[in-house]
């Protein structure tokens, strides 16, 4: 299974380039894990030392704490079964190296910052030499402001960059990271004008701003933007404003089946070559065929996408087929779905492999020279994980090795490896 060890101790050592760390070939743990244990906060005192919490079974070694603060009483019942998937990953990763001195703490954080603030202090109280969660941006700032007074880092599991930094690292998707893969993608095709619609929420807020930051890197631009509300009503309207501004014609058949023959280019005299949905599920399924109906033809302007796309019902859509977008190493991640699987029964939820991540990163510090140092966590050769290659920058948030995937009739198709090692960090 997956052993996520630091580049510089994979077998290449060619100087200034990330070497591929190879995943271990030990088996996953045999058996059922036990049940998740979650200790009150705070564990009971008799089971705490000078040094911190100590089990009994654990009195005569040197003892790494790792506390782990997850919503696991959230009111949103989601949120708590998301909780429960992430300690079994965490704990899958600990059973996997069952020679560890790692004594994980789960820690309740009621899916609240008062919650993760008090999480976070009762388990700096027992010793934590590391904080992996929480999950939600508020609960991670919250957790991140104790934790920083005491020195210790937090590897939290939030997307939302404004939380970064101060000694909080996010391993999490950020959607920006997937926005600039599959724009610096379709860049390389010849794609220079690039369309957004979308929601007028947050993550669509997000998308658009990376789209536009993207653009302006890979010597492209934005030239239409529209956005929408609610449902069907607010996506027709958007559609047929944005087909107002692309500057095209509707193909007559003989042209489209020029068009399929020879396979998609960039058309010159579009406003507008390639066009980002950044939907998923129904509302994927409900945007997108409204495109070719105002006659933006996926034949003439590409649909791109966001991790959202990764999804089986993406193959149910005819209009998304020949779009891209950009997601993780699909073999990494496939081995980590077998070993979560053989042990509990049950297919991890997308984000489960963050915690398994989190506890592989906290055993391979611990083993280390400078354990949990900045130095360490910020290592710029970075780390192999669930979810393929990833490092954290020095302002705490996350970089990826994404693949770039095609949308076929009835595949996913990878068109574009993840890459095997990062490029230098230009300081």
């Amino acid at each position: 299974m997956l052993a996520l060890a630091a580049a510089a101790a994979a077998c290449d050592t060619t100087r200034g380039a990330t070497p591929v760390v190879t995943p271990s070939t030990q088996p996953p743990v045999q058996g059922r894990a036990p049940q998740p244990v979650v200790y009150a906060v705070p564990p009971s005192a008799a089971v705490t030392g000078a040094g911190g919490l100590t089990p009994a079974h654990m009195r005569d070694r040197e003892v790494t704490r790792v506390a782990l603060l997850l919503p696991f009483s959230a009111d949103a019942a989601g949120a708590r079964a998301e909780a429960l998937r992430l300690l079994r990953a965490a704990e899958l990763a600990l059973f996997e190296r069952g020679d560890s001195a790692l004594l994980l703490m789960p820690r309740d954080t009621g899916g609240a910052a008062d919650g993760a603030r008090r999480a976070a202090e009762a388990a700096l109280a027992d010793g934590a030499d590391i904080i992996l969660g929480p999950l939600f941006g508020p609960a991670a700032v919250a957790a991140g402001e104790a934790a920083r007074a005491a020195g210790v880092p937090v590897i939290a599991f939030s997307s939302d960059a404004e939380v970064a930094g101060g000694g909080v690292y996010l391993l999490s998707f950020p959607v920006e990271i997937e926005v600039a893969r599959v724009v610096e993608y379709a860049s390389r095709q010849g794609v220079e004008r690039f369309a957004f619609i979308g929601p007028s929420t947050r993550y669509g807020e997000t998308v658009a701003a990376a789209l536009r930051a993207e653009s302006a890197l890979n010597a492209a631009a934005v030239t239409v933007e529209e956005y929408y509300s609610g449902g069907v009503e607010g996506m027709t309207g958007a559609a047929a404003r944005l087909a107002r501004q692309a500057g095209v014609e509707a193909l007559d058949p003989l042209e489209a089946i020029r068009r399929q023959q020879r396979g998609w280019a960039p058309d010159e005299t579009a406003r507008f070559q390639a066009v980002i949905l950044p939907e998923g599920g129904v509302r994927l399924r409900t945007l997108a065929p409204l495109l070719p109906y105002n006659d933006i033809d996926p034949l003439v302007i590409k649909f791109i996408g966001t991790g959202l796309w990764s999804d089986p019902d993406s193959l149910l859509e005819p209009a998304l087929y020949g779009g891209w977008f950009a997601g993780p190493d699909p073999q990494t991640r496939a081995r980590f779905e077998r070993a979560y699987s053989d042990v509990y029964g049950e297919t991890p939820s997308r984000i489960a492999s963050l915690a398994y991540d989190a506890v592989a990163l906290a055993a391979h510090l611990d083993a280390g020279p400078e354990r949990y140092s900045r130095r360490a966590i910020e290592d710029p050769e970075g780390f192999l994980g669930a979810d393929g290659l990833f490092r954290f920058t020095r302002e705490g948030r996350i970089e990826r090795g994404l693949a770039v995937f095609e949308v076929r009739q009835r595949e996913l198709r990878l068109i574009e490896a993840a890459p095997e090692r990062f490029d230098p960090v230009a300081f």
